[in-house]
């Protein structure tokens, strides 16, 4: 299973912090996220990351050009980049081998490597994608930002019923970590032609589908890093990054 780290985004409202750098190399308690990042995925047993690259690309080619991660790591760059990002997932579509399962991330989410692991080692049954969800809406740093999801437990487990940042009646949020199956491009497709290509978009059509399902992540940690009060808020608390190099 290769894991897909998107990182193709500006970042703009992190650009106050971020000094214009790709977001997703920003420090957070002495380690940069991106490394965090890899850091989980060689705990969970990854061998193999694509990341997806945009917005200055060669800059983060090249702080992890001497990388200590014991990974292959495969460079995808998008052009689109200002595109929704479902086509940045998309873009991996040549770097996976077909009827393999595999993960996707977010690069600017901070997340234990136990909170990957739940999502890695989850059933999809009969879905096509299954994405973690945080249940406790009260603890949600940036509330009105989330993706909100309404779901709905059933014989087969945890279902998506609906998804949308707009949503009034919801009672998770979506951590941005998922687990898909090969015909998960599918769907972006889908989404790129009738809709407008992002991620939920394409999650969305599975939900029409009745194929998608989540993981509830419990009480495991995460925080979507896009302003600078998220890392204010992330430096500002104890919480434990992985300790390998």
């Amino acid at each position: 299973m290769k894991l897909v780290i998107i990182a193709a985004g500006h970042g703009s409202r992190l650009r106050s912090v971020s000094h214009d750098m790709n977001k997703t190399l920003l420090t957070i308690h002495g380690k940069r996220l991106i490394d965090i990042l890899l850091n989980n995925a060689v705990n969970c047993g990854f061998q193999d990351v694509v990341i997806i690259t945009g917005y200055r690309n060669q800059v983060l080619m090249q702080a992890l050009d001497n990388h200590t991660h014991n990974l292959k790591l495969t460079f995808i760059h998008n052009p689109d980049w200002k595109q929704p990002n479902g086509i940045s997932v998309l873009a991996a579509k040549p770097a996976i081998p077909k009827e393999e399962e595999y993960m996707i991330s977010m690069s600017d989410h901070f997340y234990s490597e136990k909170l990957m692991e739940k999502i890695k080692n989850s059933s999809l049954g009969n879905n096509i994608a299954n994405v973690g969800l945080d249940f406790r809406i009260e603890r949600i740093f940036d509330l009105e930002d989330g993706m909100k999801v309404k779901t709905l437990q059933t014989k087969e487990g945890l279902k998506v019923k609906k998804m949308d940042k707009k949503l009034l009646n919801y009672d998770a949020i979506d951590c941005g970590v998922f687990k898909c199956r090969y015909n998960f491009f599918q769907s972006l497709v889908i989404a790129k032609d009738k809709l407008k290509g992002s991620l939920s978009d394409a999650c969305n059509v599975l939900i029409n589908d009745e194929k998608m399902g989540g993981v509830d992540i419990g009480e495991e940690f995460w925080l979507d890093v896009d302003t600078p009060e998220s890392v204010q808020y992330l430096q500002s608390i104890n919480i434990e990054c992985n300790n390998n190099d």
